[in-house]
């Protein structure tokens, strides 16, 4: 072989090795030189945040020791946003994604740390790779790729450690470059809960009317599962006193079985009560898991679930367990692990919680200024499964009161005789009382003794009435006359004698008894002396309504039909319209918890679960200390607990 052919020969296998590996490689590196990058925009092409359509983060978490992949994605059809890192969980990310987006919108470099490959470790920009966890995570930074909706990539970055002025090296994976740039990574937060509606339940604690607590565990024995029944409670929330009431207690811990009744000197525990609608309000999301195919929105499934076994696998590893002693039907409800709760607002709308396992993990919590590179903070997490559901609650949405409807005159006039007030008889005056009656004698009154009798002054002289006069009657006032002559002072009667002044007196002009009392029904007003008696009034007639002609009630029964079948219809509507708005409500609920097994933190779980030794307690008094004494029944010194308690 000649040295022609031995050069050509060696610059063929050189230019395949070369293609070998740019082929096999993933990224094109180039060298830049320093002092053409200071400034530069790293993504000149993308300039509109609204464009990206899905962000991808990659990063290597110490405390799990394994990559962390978080993806949101928007479908290109309905819009949606998505966490398909997540089973495709619903994300609530327009305003996260907004915020992730604008980072990489005319970001520029300050800076250029270094154009070695070499130095990539040093600063935090190695690209991560998931096939390489098992070498650890130094020097390992974190991927952030932005794609809009064709799938072309809008920002491909490596962020790494943190600068002393808090800024960012960073590098484009197809570069060596490595530069220094201002960005804030909270935004790219790969924590589930961040990119959510965290609110489970959606409810207010102000709604709350009724809660039903299920206390009940599924125990293993040697048969398999047993069901352990606690009590059953079933308690009402007041709003217009703030105060809890319960309608039923049944404790099973009792044999047999019996209702507990609140004793005299115990109360049901409000606080506690008051906790757990408070958690119901807070609820929040931790973490979600996809529920089996075959398993409704409503938690109930059809009976090929029992056969499934992959599926009643799942649901078992969580805590849930078919109903062995359901009595036909198509469907399968459901007991869990740890009991049951059923919450009912004032709009009809009752949740059912049903509370699983237990479970714990491992985790990583990320701050502001968290080091992709670094190990981050490890953190243990005790969680609780949980199935909700919601239904309409019927009783609160009862049949309305309608009034009926009259179909003859007859029966409008009946209906009419019945709205028509009852007649009250009145009831007669007593007549006025006389002198001798007002003033009786009586030792015990003062004023009424016995007076010793006086001899009888002589009645004044009147003239006699003239011939053609009237008499005068007790129903007309007598004719005036002319006044008598004053007689010569009498000697004034003994002190003693003296009538009394609530008595009435007597006109020595007129010879009148004057007594100073209201006017009885039917007589006429006092009238001062000297003055003409007023003329007495003319009796009116009762006025008397005439009966309405055959035609007149016709138009009253068409007329009251009308009225009467309009308030009707208003209240079936009425009805009808918050039936369907609570339906409504149910039918979006029970979409969005269809397909998910929730988990939640068990701290709120605790809040939720009550004992019935904690549900009820002695009763306090007004400064809250227990009535009877300084220590609480079921407490140290007072073994035994509530009588007919746990």
């Amino acid at each position: 072989m000649t040295e022609g052919t031995k050069t050509g020969t060696m610059a063929i296998i050189a230019a395949l090795i070369a293609l070998l590996a740019w082929t096999t490689s993933s990224r094109t590196y180039t060298a830049t030189s320093e002092k053409s990058v200071k400034g530069k925009v790293l993504f000149e092409k993308f300039s509109d945040p609204v464009t990206a359509a899905s962000l991808k983060i990659l990063r290597y978490d110490s405390s799990v020791e394994d990559y962390v992949e978080f993806e949101v994605a928007q479908d290109r059809k309905s819009g949606i946003w998505t966490l398909p890192s997540h089973e495709s969980y619903p994300a609530d990310a327009t305003k996260q994604m907004s915020d992730a987006a604008n980072l990489f919108v005319g970001m520029k470099t300050i800076d250029v740390a270094s154009e070695k490959r070499e130095d990539q470790e040093l600063f935090g920009v190695i690209e991560p790779d998931k096939k390489n966890a098992e070498k650890g995570g130094k020097g390992v930074g974190m991927l952030v790729q932005l794609r809009d909706s064709k799938g072309d990539m809008l920002a491909d970055l490596i962020i790494g450690k943190e600068t002393d002025n808090k800024q960012r090296f960073v590098r484009v994976p197809s570069e060596d470059v490595i530069y220094v740039a201002e960005i804030d990574t909270v935004p790219l937060s790969t924590e589930f809960k961040q990119w959510i509606e965290a609110d489970l339940l959606k409810l207010s604690s102000n709604d709350v009317e009724t809660i039903g607590i299920r206390d009940y565990q599924l125990i293993q024995v040697n048969q398999g599962l047993a069901l352990n029944k606690n009590y059953d409670a079933d308690l009402t929330f007041s709003t217009s006193n703030g105060q809890w009431q319960a309608n039923k207690i049944t404790n099973y811990a009792l044999d047999p079985p019996a209702d507990r009744e609140v004793g005299p000197d115990e109360q049901l525990n409000t606080t506690k009560l008051n906790e757990m609608k408070s958690a119901l309000d807070n609820l929040r999301i931790a973490d979600v898991a996809k529920k089996p195919a075959g398993l409704a929105g409503d938690l109930k499934g059809d009976k090929s679930l029992l056969a499934n076994q992959e599926s009643l696998a799942s649901l078992n590893r969580r805590g849930f367990f078919p109903n062995p002693n359901q009595q036909g039907g198509d469907t399968v409800d459901f007991y869990s692990k740890s009991g049951e709760l059923v919450v009912t607002l004032k709009d009809g709308v009752q949740y059912v919680l049903r509370f699983g396992n237990g479970t714990a993990e491992i985790g990583s919590t990320e701050t502001k200024d968290a080091d992709p590179a670094a190990k981050s903070e490890e953190s243990v997490s005790f969680n609780r499964y949980l199935l909700v559901t919601t239904r309409v609650e019927e009783g609160k949405f009862p049949a309305p009161d309608l009034e009926k409807v009259p179909e003859t005159v007859e029966e409008l006039k009946a209906l009419e005789e019945l709205k028509k007030p009852p007649k009250i008889d009145p009831v007669p005056m007593e007549p006025a009382l006389t002198e001798p009656e007002m003033a009786p004698s009586d030792p015990t009154v003062p004023g009424t003794e016995e007076k010793p009798a006086t001899p009888a002054e002589p009645a004044p002289t009147e003239p006699a009435p003239a011939a053609d006069a009237p008499a005068a009657t007790p129903e007309s006032p007598a004719p005036e006359s002319p006044a008598p002559e004053s007689k010569p002072s009498e000697p004034a009667a003994p002190e003693g004698d003296k009538p009394s002044t609530l008595s009435s007196t007597t006109s020595k002009q007129t010879g009148k008894l004057v007594s100073f009392q209201e006017p009885q029904e039917g007589q006429s007003p006092a009238v001062a002396e000297g003055e003409a008696a007023p003329a007495e009034p003319a009796a009116q007639a009762p006025v008397t309504e005439a009966e309405p002609t055959e035609e007149e009630w016709k138009e009253r029964l068409e007329a009251a039909k009308e009225k009467i079948t309009k308030e009707n219809q208003r209240k079936i509507d009425q009805r009808n319209e918050k039936l369907q708005i609570a339906k409504k409500k149910v039918a979006e609920l029970n979409s969005r918890f269809a397909d998910w097994y929730y988990i939640v933190s068990e701290e709120d779980f605790k809040k939720m679960k009550i004992s019935l030794s904690d549900l009820l307690q002695p009763k306090t008094s007004a400064g809250g200390a227990p009535a009877g004494g300084a220590g609480f029944p079921g407490g140290a010194g007072f073994p035994g607990g509530f009588p007919g308690g746990q």
